[in-house]
């Protein structure tokens, strides 16, 4: 196996955002930029220099619709990882390019995957902090059920003690939901839509890394616009900033300590033989 450079992974990666961003357009699904990758287009005009992927994201009606266009393309480059599709431990979706794959000491998850654009369903959430707290905590339990489902895949981590710390606390879970993964996973999804449908005011990735912080006016995904990433023409919320300063803070259009620079270190990339 020949091993990729930093090059050879952006050039799949944004390879990937623009066929993502093709279909988007012509079935009309409005998606934007997240996290840091929309952090990277506001700062850097494309990738943080030490980040190593791309995120977005969707309301959850647009989200289901891109799984839906997705799922249907024959493309041999490219797949969507989404339980309607084949085993998802995760709570959201990723293309994946069938071309790569990955070594790593830690992370057993999806071993079968490539180089991955990560796809996040952004559900509605209640007005007040506290109901918020309580909402996170039953969708990342349900998160949870969903992981350990599949051993030894939820023993992983970016960290030899994570992961280990995951297989010691994952395996009463996965003595009571192995073998239900797809199960799990519809269930996941509907504690996550547990609000879709009522008039509540925030809307978040309701198992974000970010906790307590990911939730954002409702207003802030109505409206959107195009913006340069790298060499790309891409689409972000037009109320980046409402977005960002949330997240990060008021200071994120600054650089961050260079021990505070966060990356996906523990993947090494490989391209597969044909």
């Amino acid at each position: 196996m020949k091993k990729m450079t930093v090059e050879e992974i952006r050039t799949v990666q944004l390879d990937m955002l623009s066929y993502i961003d093709k279909l988007a357009r012509e079935h009309q699904i409005e998606y934007s930029l997240g996290g840091g990758s929309l952090l990277g287009a506001m700062r850097h005009q494309g990738f943080i220099p030490w980040d190593d992927d791309i995120d977005l994201m969707l309301e959850r009606t647009q989200y289901e619709k891109l799984i839906q266009v997705l799922a249907r393309q024959e493309n041999e480059d490219y797949k969507i990882l989404h339980h309607s599709t084949e085993k998802n431990l995760w709570p959201f979706a990723k293309l994946y390019h069938t071309g790569s794959m990955y070594q790593s000491k830690t992370d057993r998850i999806h071993p079968w995957t490539g180089i991955f654009i990560d796809i996040f369903p952004m559900d509605r959430l209640p007005e007040s902090a506290e109901d918020r707290e309580r909402f996170f905590k039953k969708v990342h339990s349900a998160a949870a059920n969903l992981m350990c489902t599949t051993y030894p895949n939820f023993a992983s981590g970016s960290r030899r003690l994570y992961a280990y710390a995951r297989l010691i606390l994952g395996m009463p879970r996965f003595a009571l939901y192995h073998g239900q993964a797809k199960k799990r996973a519809e269930m996941c999804d509907q504690v996550m839509m547990t609000y879709d449908q009522k008039d509540v005011p925030y809307v978040g990735y309701t198992d974000s890394r970010y906790r307590l912080r990911e939730f954002f006016p409702r207003e802030v995904f109505e409206h959107y616009e195009d913006v340069a990433f790298e060499d790309l023409n891409v689409r972000k919320i037009k109320d980046d900033h409402a977005y960002l300063h949330q997240l990060y803070g008021e200071n994120y259009m600054e650089l961050p300590p260079e021990d505070k620079r966060e990356n996906h270190s523990y993947y090494t990339w490989y391209w597969k033989e044909r």
